[in-house]
């Protein structure tokens, strides 16, 4: 090959080894902020609402919320049709009178952007100007990319939870590295939209 045909090449190759260099740089920041991520032990709002997925620890952070008296009530949102209230219970545990005197489920939404729509609904019928935002630490910033978007007036308080997909466990475990890679791909697809 000669020189001039080697030159375009040489630049593509570059070129495409910087843009790995940035992605993989992009994707460390994001877990290294996922793993260190820490809720703020004096946090109040008006309620609390919770994203489902994963295991009940979402839930169960939301019940023990309301419980300390952070937010007078919590929303579950993205509650599956067919899951039960006693369901819910069973899987997340927490003080019965919070399950019965504070708890709403939202059964629509099946996305993050249906946990929005959602959410937003609820807190604009109640009147609520601040929310404890609870869901994965890997999965907080789209969150709150989302949801900010669906109600700019609310001010959203993070509540990041450890769940089974671990930030810090991205070189050990598999199966969060999977998890983190693709919720690192769509938190940027989503900041870019």
């Amino acid at each position: 090959m000669s020189r001039r045909r080697r030159q375009p090449f040489r630049f593509a190759s570059l070129l495409a080894l910087i843009l790995f260099g940035a992605l993989a740089a992009d994707f460390l920041l994001f877990v290294h902020r996922a793993a260190i991520m820490k809720p703020d032990p004096d946090l109040r709002a008006d309620a609390v609402v919770a994203l489902t997925g994963g295991s009940g620890l979402r839930i169960a952070a939301g019940v023990q919320l309301v419980a300390e008296g952070r937010g007078e009530r919590l929303l579950i949102s993205g509650v599956h049709p067919d899951v039960t209230m006693e369901d819910l219970i069973a899987l997340a545990g927490g003080d019965p009178s919070v399950w019965a005197c504070c708890v709403d489920t939202g059964r629509k939404a099946g996305s993050t952007l249906g946990n929005a729509e959602e959410t937003a609904a609820w807190a604009y019928e109640n009147g609520y100007d601040e929310l404890i935002l609870v869901t994965s630490d890997y999965h907080m910033a789209r969150s709150l990319l989302v949801l900010q978007a669906a109600m700019p007036d609310i001010a959203l308080k993070p509540w990041p939870v450890r769940t089974v997909i671990d930030p810090s466990r991205i070189w050990s475990d598999p199966k969060s590295l999977k998890g983190v890679f693709l919720e690192w791909a769509k938190w940027r697809v989503t900041t870019l939209e």
